[in-house]
């Protein structure tokens, strides 16, 4: 049962929000009361109390302020906003030049959102009614009940033999959630949990269901992370690439024709069709060459296609380990190794950890071999990371490389980064991060001269 929670699914939901493309300004009506305790204000005035709606992409980026009012005597307020998207928005609350509390609320065109609380205890007595916060309230309680049950399984509370009927009781609860509450973020969020879901046992049903919310904005996320693997390992990579031509086709949003757009060069790239992925780049540099943002993605891919490419030779490197011994390309010819880049602070690092040592037991029985290259600015923070941990392979001594050139060789972006390199030192496959799911396949590539261990 894969776990993913719900704040990282949100997180990810913000994200494809901030992808909508919508013709004009969306508007709501928020209002509300926002009162103070007798045992802080005893006057029943609750005039003047400032509530600030603002819009900010990161916590880099400018604030754009959409609307700022005034509570009346009675602690009242009504207002209409405009804001550019559906979706979480900060309501800042402010009395006497003091910030006093930070509500996140949804925003969603046409909808009616209603505020209540009393100050100072904001948290505690805050009440917020719309259309959007229902749908998600009921979200948040199917999706409280399904971690339960999650920790059940788990614990080894559920027979194996129930857990099939366990997922398909999920499944079609978290889709009652979107068909009663569509057209609202938590109902999406649903449809992406059932599709997550559904990818264990029956992928044509989740293709239907992937299907039937499409053309989404949001929807399109799902298809490419579920949908377009499935159809690439049942039916091959000619119709993964046709799958990902028809989600572009369908979509009137040009910064998600654009994210299809670069999905597609790294479908080619990951597969060693250097060339055609090379020929899309082109005509993604000649469609976007506007923006930085696209630029700044269209440069780190074309080094990566150049010099990390599967089949291309890789980058020379050379770094003593921690045990005395050099490493470099020369000494490992002949052996097939992963190569990781990371701090070994990193959370992610650290969760791969044991996965990493599983498959280091399974993989050296053929001749693998895996080496780390910590970012970590301190031998500290790498001895600690081994207190608890034990050491199945080699690790580069801080001073032994050069940082900033290993990260520019193998063009880290996102950490962890694995290379897996060929007994020839050819690149197999780069992972970054999450990609590294996909480390077996190619093992089992580099190791198919022998029996794949099952």
């Amino acid at each position: 049962m894969k776990n993913s929670t719900l704040l990282v699914v949100l997180a990810v939901l913000m994200l494809a929000t901030a992808c909508s493309n919508e013709p004009r300004s969306l508007q709501t009506v928020v209002q509300g009361t926002i009162t103070v305790a007798d045992s802080i204000d005893s006057s029943n005035d609750y005039a003047g109390i400032g509530i600030t709606i603002i819009d900010q992409d990161s916590v880099s980026a400018p604030v754009d302020t959409l609307l700022h009012m005034k509570t009346d005597v009675n602690g009242s307020f009504k207002g209409e906003v405009l804001f550019p998207k559906k979706g979480y928005y900060d309501i800042i609350l402010n009395r006497n030049n003091n910030d006093l509390g930070v509500i996140r609320v949804i925003l969603a065109d046409n909808d009616t959102l209603s505020v209540n609380a009393q100050l100072p205890d904001v948290g505690e007595t805050l009440t917020l009614e719309s259309r959007e916060h229902k749908a998600m309230e009921t979200l948040l309680r199917v999706d409280r009940n399904f971690q339960r049950v999650g920790a059940f399984v788990r614990g080894g509370a559920i027979p194996d033999s129930l857990l099939l009927d366990e997922l398909i009781k999920w499944t079609d609860l978290y889709w009652q959630v979107y068909e009663a509450h569509e057209n609202t973020l938590a109902s999406l969020v649903a449809a992406e949990k059932s599709a997550e879901l559904l990818d264990s046992w029956d992928q044509e049903e989740m293709l239907d269901r992937i299907d039937e919310v499409l053309p989404e904005d949001y929807m399109f996320s799902v298809a490419i992370n579920y949908g377009k693997p499935y159809i690439a390992e049942s039916k091959g990579f000619g119709a993964a690439s046709n799958y990902l031509d028809s989600l572009s086709q369908i979509s009137t949003n040009d910064e998600i024709r654009e994210f299809i757009h670069r999905d597609k060069i790294q479908l080619y790239y990951d597969s060693s069709r250097v060339r055609e992925a090379k020929a899309l780049l082109d005509t993604y540099e000649e469609n976007y060459s506007e923006k930085s943002s696209s630029k700044k993605w269209a440069r780190r891919i074309r080094y990566d296609l150049n010099y990390l490419a599967p089949g291309v030779t890789a980058p020379e490197f050379s770094f003593v380990t921690m045990d005395g011994d050099t490493i470099n390309n020369e000494a490992l010819k002949g052996s097939t190794y992963i190569l990781e880049i990371s701090p070994l602070a990193n959370f992610e690092y650290q969760n791969d950890y044991d996965r990493t040592l599983i498959i280091n037991e399974i993989y050296k029985n053929y001749g693998l071999k895996i080496f780390t290259l910590p970012l970590d600015q301190s031998e500290i923070t790498i001895n600690a990371f081994f207190e608890e941990r034990r050491k199945a392979w080699p690790i580069a001594k801080l001073g032994t490389f050069d940082v900033q050139q290993i990260i520019q060789k193998f063009n880290v972006v996102q950490v962890p980064t694995r290379i897996l390199i060929d007994k020839e030192g050819v690149v197999i496959r780069k992972y970054e991060r999450a990609e590294f799911n996909d480390v077996i396949q190619g093992l089992n590539s580099a190791f198919r001269e022998v029996n794949s261990p099952s």
